[in-house]
């Protein structure tokens, strides 16, 4: 995932691509930390000497490919924090399509993290990231600080599972479609006694 500029640069990715690509192809029936680095060499047709020129270490290659995905994703998230949580968040709106698509994009690769062969600590790096962008998304929301971190507990888990099910199972519903759920599991209780209301909604969760 990593981008490079002008000619040199471009053989340059092809290889790591290539690694990336043997590495994942790899761990479809062995684990990471089982995978070594001439089987990876040899299905990707590169010396080991250019292997040790871009990574340090099969886990390495795992790892600089997380980092990448993850760090799109905080990118992502600061954007859709400058925008104003308002009904519109019942929508698809464009940051959750840009995740979507970035998720159906790597598809292959995170099935494979998620799988038994791969990171077991990739989804809790995912679900941190992504539940510290939802407290922030929603500090504007009135109520106990307590009950929105409960909430977000339970419906990043269902977040997760929908993602993974997605990917994995059908992966031809569009980003689109996936988003406008996504949305509407994160936001509706926000909103389901406040069809009137123009400013923020109150604590959903308040006689708990």
């Amino acid at each position: 995932m990593k981008k490079h500029a002008g000619t040199k640069a471009s053989r340059q990715r092809s290889v790591e691509e290539r690694i990336e690509d043997a590495v994942f192809d790899l761990m479809e029936t062995t684990d990471v930390t089982d995978i070594k680095v001439s089987d990876v060499v040899h299905l990707a047709g590169i010396s080991r000497s250019t292997f040790y020129r871009h990574f340090d270490s099969v886990e390495d290659v795992v790892k600089q490919f997380e980092t990448s995905l993850l760090d799109t994703m905080r990118t992502i998230n600061k954007s859709a924090l400058k925008m104003q949580f308002s009904k519109a968040e019942l929508k698809p709106t464009a940051s959750m399509i840009s995740r979507m698509e970035v998720l159906r994009e790597n598809r292959e690769r995170i099935v494979a993290l998620n799988s038994d062969h791969g990171d077991p600590t990739f989804q809790h790096k995912a679900t941190v990231l992504m539940h510290e962008f939802f407290r922030i998304r929603l500090a504007g929301v009135g109520g106990s600080e307590l009950h929105r971190d409960l909430y977000l507990s339970f419906v990043i888990a269902g977040h997760n599972n929908l993602i993974q099910y997605w990917l994995e199972k059908r992966p031809e519903i569009p980003p689109e479609e996936i988003a406008a759920m996504l949305n509407r599991l994160y936001y509706s209780s926000f909103f389901i006694d406040d069809d009137n209301a123009a400013n923020l909604p109150a604590d959903p969760f308040a006689e708990l």
